[in-house]
């Protein structure tokens, strides 16, 4: 059985082709195309050669195309008019002129980093979407593993060997109450002191509770939390009613706030903040400019909101 010969046509050949086709005459072509017309008749020559049929019937007045020409032109013009649109889309994400770009982050970082940053993001790259997926730290996590997202902000990943972790900050455990608690105006607080109020909790499906739980393991007839939620955000409003104190990351302090402040506790307990990528992989030239602005914000000072 005789093997099917492979056609191998250039690109070059093929534009020759198409522009021909389009404007029906050689002349005209070759003054496009930036070549001279003995040029343009051998690419057309060598195309008809590679495919084995004629293109164009010539005279010395005119250029038709043949029936197998004009049914070729049509498939061969979407090729190359996809083709240079796919090098121009790839020039401008090249150069972060369009496209998007999907950053993962964890609830609480969303507000005191993320907005920021997306607003110096956009200023530099108006036509470039920032995709944000706002998860819980384990969700956050998978979704940089799996590819969704290409950088996020997270406190956990650092002992995965699947991911970069690389540290922005240390976000240091608080006490919120509100600013009429008669702990409100001390300028410390010990564990044992937290808990001899009524207070607030995560509960364990957060990672930050093993944090807590580790702290308050010392404290002597350790009394039971009064509520646990499962995000630090609710517990804020928990603290807010006036039904307890709370122990929270300093990023979920809201900000500004004439009601709620955050007391240092001693023997401070620390989570740590970073950006968190799939290890071994590229980061595409938006994630790189987004990656450089987050690591920039990182290195404004976040004190204990009073």
């Amino acid at each position: 059985m005789a093997t099917k010969r492979t056609i191998k046509p250039s690109l070059a050949d093929l534009r020759a082709f198409v522009t021909v086709g389009e404007l029906q005459s050689f002349a005209a072509a070759a003054g496009l195309l930036h070549l001279s017309q003995p040029a343009l008749s051998r690419r057309i020559a060598n195309l008809e050669r590679v495919l084995d049929v004629r293109l164009f019937d010539r005279t010395t007045r005119s250029v038709e195309l043949t029936p197998l020409g004009r049914r070729f032109l049509g498939k061969v013009r979407n090729i190359i008019a996809e083709l240079d649109h796919s090098v121009v889309d790839l020039s401008d994400v090249a150069h972060i002129e369009v496209g998007d770009v999907a950053v993962g982050c964890v609830f609480l970082a969303v507000s005191h980093f993320l907005l920021g940053v997306i607003e110096q993001f956009r200023q530099a790259h108006p036509h470039v979407m920032v995709r944000v997926m706002e998860e819980g730290a384990d969700e956050v996590l998978a979704c940089v593993k799996s590819g969704e997202a290409e950088i996020a902000l997270n406190y956990v990943g650092m002992q995965d060997p699947e991911v970069e972790f690389t540290p922005m900050l240390k976000d240091r455990f608080v006490l919120a109450c509100r600013v009429d608690h008669p702990l409100a105006k001390r300028r410390s607080v010990r564990w044992d002191e937290v808990v001899k109020h009524p207070y607030g909790l995560v509960s364990h499906a957060s990672r930050n509770r093993v944090l807590i739980d580790q702290a308050l393991a010392d404290v002597a007839h350790l009394p039971r939390p009064i509520c646990e939620f499962r995000h630090a955000s609710t517990l804020i409003g928990f603290v807010d009613r006036g039904l307890g104190v709370a122990v929270v990351p300093q990023l979920a302090l809201p900000f500004p706030s004439d009601t709620i402040v955050g007391i240092p506790i001693e023997s401070p307990v620390y989570r740590t903040i970073g950006v968190i990528r799939r290890r071994g992989r590229s980061l595409s030239p938006a994630a790189e400019a987004f990656e450089r602005l987050l690591m920039a914000a990182s290195r404004t000072t976040h004190k204990p909101r009073r």
